[in-house]
């Protein structure tokens, strides 16, 4: 039995407001801000201010959120040495933990794709066990409920274009992830 949400935290970062809802046990659910997306000069393409900062926090402040917050100050830093030692704050989310194709999708995606590298669709679905089950990955892609924790941003087309983010809603957001993580 999963335990109940018990705080939301909302951030400040270079591509918008992220909001984070933790459990006691990990982080259940991030969401990304839609307004950068219908706001493309929002997005610092200097890569510039890469501050992350938390502008509410409702709820106990628990180790699981720490370690979310943590998570991602270092993600949005410059020290991309310090980020690659980062391991993974803990997860509470059903679809990740789930022992079906989708599950798998979402977790070799946390932990076998490094920060600026890129992989194909089939490519993952050729690293879960099935070379021919792409669309299956983009739908799990769809249902990523932890957007940068699960870089969904990380995979790209089998021409190596980016293709959609967020339903199509976040497009210039994943661009920007990719090149910033190629910066550093």
């Amino acid at each position: 039995m999963k335990s109940e949400v018990l705080d939301t935290i909302m951030i400040k970062s270079p591509i918008g407001t992220i909001q984070v809802l933790n459990s006691k046990v990990g982080v259940r659910e991030i969401s990304l801000d839609q307004e950068y997306t219908n706001n493309k000069s929002i997005i610092d393409l200097d890569y510039g201010d890469t501050d992350v900062t938390v502008i509410c926090h409702d709820g106990p402040h628990h180790e699981s959120s720490k370690a979310t917050i943590k998570w991602l100050q270092m993600f949005f830093s410059k020290k991309r040495e310090l980020f690659k030692l980062q391991t993974l704050p803990p997860i509470d989310n059903q679809l990740v933990e789930k022992d079906n194709f989708t599950g798998r999708v979402l977790r070799t995606l946390a932990n076998d794709i490094s920060c600026g590298t890129t992989i194909s669709y089939a490519g993952l679905a050729g690293l879960c066990g099935n070379h021919k089950a792409c669309r299956a990955v983009g739908q799990a892609m769809r249902s990523n409920p932890l957007p940068l924790l699960i870089p969904c941003h990380r995979v790209v087309t089998s021409s190596g274009a980016a293709g959609p983010y967020m339903r199509g809603n976040g497009d210039n957001i994943k661009k920007w992830l990719i090149e910033f993580e190629r910066q550093f």
